[in-house]
């Protein structure tokens, strides 16, 4: 039953019928209230929709179910940088690194923040960071597929 739920949802949310995938994760939700990747998916719906308060909400409910995991708190960041709640906003991106050092989009995110407050030697330096480890997972990736290639600059 409950990946039927989650199936239904992750379709609608595909297809980009964002009030359906929040009321199929809603299902699912009902279904299983601990399920913390319902309310992080239903909280990524509702931002899609713009409705960055209601994401803040079931990202609030996802942390309280899984503190240790930075893509929460990423998103969370990110509403809450749509809000022009900055404070907060760095707080999350902080967090995410604080989980996971070598998560670019926390990096990107908080560039963003320090672009906003105006500091841009710190925006720069987290612009080089999360680019760098972007381009280390995309390789990373490539390797672990078989596909391997020599850096022209070596």
């Amino acid at each position: 039953m409950n990946q039927m739920l989650f199936d239904k949802a992750k379709v609608a949310f595909v297809r980009g019928n964002f009030q359906e995938a929040v009321e199929a994760f809603g299902e699912l939700i009902e279904a299983d209230p601990q399920n913390a990747m319902a309310y992080y998916s239903r909280g990524t719906a509702r931002f899609n929709m713009k409705d960055y308060e209601g994401a803040i909400g079931d990202y609030d409910k996802a942390i309280d179910l899984d503190d240790k995991n930075e893509k929460i708190f990423c998103s969370r960041g990110a509403a809450y940088l749509a809000l022009d709640k900055g404070q907060e906003a760095m707080d999350d991106f902080n967090q995410a690194i604080e989980l996971n050092e070598t998560y670019p989009t926390a990096y990107f995110g908080r560039c963003e923040v320090f672009k906003r407050m105006g500091e841009e030697e710190q925006a720069l330096a987290d612009l080089e960071a999360g680019t760098k480890l972007q381009k280390v997972r995309g390789q990373s990736l490539l390797e672990g597929q078989g596909i391997m290639f020599q850096d022209p600059n070596t």
